[in-house]
């Protein structure tokens, strides 16, 4: 018979992927793990698999959280567009919130370059947040709120690459007001 754990599986989840987040996957060692999460290494093993196992747990979460937060800013829109906005104020939010670089940036960066597992769920990702804007910008251009001419893909691109930026400039330069007003000028550039 199965002994119930003596812990919440998912609160020691957010342990990991704070110091994995924090520190990236290279530089958390297994030791770092077992003194966040407070678990000894069999319970981590156990429970998440090894440490790759545990930061795709990690990952994946912390994107799907991301989206729904986006998709929950859209949700309160009055139009398609300001779903756009919504989304885009929701990402400067988080930017300047967390003060530091989204986990799903800083992994790009890290790792999705040589580990196919994590490239396929940043790739995932982005493909939802894609899929998600160009739907309303599909919308917004029906509804007449951007222009029929342009092009929607490359605008949703456009609109994920620059939350990257908002990310570096603001861990860079730490200027809230700079990023800000880069997120209002991205708003103003998708509204045209």
């Amino acid at each position: 018979m199965a002994r119930n754990k003596a812990f919440d599986p998912e609160e020691r989840l957010e342990k990991a992927r704070d110091l994995f987040w924090e520190r990236g996957y290279h530089a958390t060692s297994m030791q770092d793990l077992v003194e966040a999460m407070q678990l000894n290494r069999a319970s981590i093993y156990d429970t998440y698999g090894d440490k790759h196992a545990l930061f795709l747990q990690c990952l994946g979460n912390y994107a799907t959280d991301k989206r729904e937060e986006y998709k929950a800013a859209a949700a309160g829109a009055l139009s398609s567009i300001d779903a756009v906005e919504a989304i885009i104020r929701k990402a400067l939010e988080r930017t300047l919130q967390e003060g530091k670089a989204c986990m799903v940036v800083k992994s790009s960066f890290e790792l999705a370059e040589t580990d196919k597992e994590v490239n396929s769920i940043l790739k995932n990702d982005g493909d939802r947040l894609n899929d998600i804007l160009e739907v309303l910008l599909m919308k917004a251009q029906s509804a007449g709120e951007i222009s029929k001419d342009r092009d929607v893909k490359m605008l949703a691109s456009y609109i994920i690459a620059n939350f990257s930026g908002l990310w570096q400039t603001y861990i860079i330069s730490k200027n809230e007001k700079l990023v800000t007003q880069m997120a209002e000028f991205l708003i103003q550039v998708i509204r045209q």
